[in-house]
């Protein structure tokens, strides 16, 4: 219940105009001042826009930067279970989430950091299923210039949740989706959305599943949920 108090204010700082970045970490405290940058497995911030500092997502609940809210996430690695950061996309009885895709790690004035991790991450594995990440970002590095989506960046994937009602699941969809993924983004939509009638017969007469089309129904489920 505290965490999902705290992702609910992350969502009001980010409708609200409220310009300040912050960081709550796990035992509640927050840490203000510019978030830098974040690789989704850490987040870079100079706290008070002072010192630097870089907390790994095991470490922290959520964060706000740029106007967006980050929270931070378990997920099953074979044995093990690592945290990292999505993006809150919606929320409300559904939740939506993304993870990738764009340059989050902008040029940075080089100063003495609290912590540096090596992060140098490779494609096709990792968690969240086998996602990794390319580009081999590393955040703590200087750059001076950065493009919208560098050669190997990660593509956009989603992940969607009902709380109470089932695991966090990845939502195949893209902006436009594979043919061969879209009978299962069907399966999950109907899953989570099906109790409201009129989503569940845009549902079941879609042909094209596309990220911008579910995020609308997603957003739409939740207004009828208030």
């Amino acid at each position: 219940m505290k965490f999902r108090f705290l992702t609910f204010i992350l969502f009001l700082f980010a409708n609200s105009g409220f310009t300040q970045d912050f960081i709550v970490k796990n035992n509640d405290d927050v840490i203000r001042g510019t978030v830098k940058g974040t690789d989704y497995f850490s987040v870079y911030i100079s706290a008070n826009d002072e010192a630097d500092v870089i907390l790994p997502a095991k470490d922290v609940k959520n964060f706000f930067w740029n106007g967006n809210s980050f929270v931070s996430k378990g997920f099953a690695n074979g044995k093990n279970f690592e945290y990292r950061f999505v993006k809150l996309i919606e929320m409300g009885t559904v939740n939506l989430y993304s993870f990738g895709g764009g340059t989050l790690v902008p040029a940075v004035k080089e100063k003495k950091v609290k912590f540096r991790p090596s992060v140098g991450i490779g494609t096709g594995t990792g968690g969240f299923g086998g996602m990794g990440m390319g580009g081999g970002i590393s955040i703590g590095g200087g750059r001076s210039t950065a493009p919208e989506r560098p050669a190997g960046a990660p593509v956009i994937r989603y992940f969607i949740e009902k709380p109470g009602a089932g695991p966090l699941q990845e939502v195949p969809m893209k902006a436009i989706t594979d043919e061969d993924k879209k009978a299962n983004v069907k399966s999950i939509l109907l899953q989570k959305l099906g109790d409201n009638a009129g989503l569940k017969a845009k549902v079941e007469s879609s042909t094209d599943f596309n990220s911008r089309e579910v995020i609308e129904w997603v957003k739409e489920y939740n207004a009828t949920k208030k």
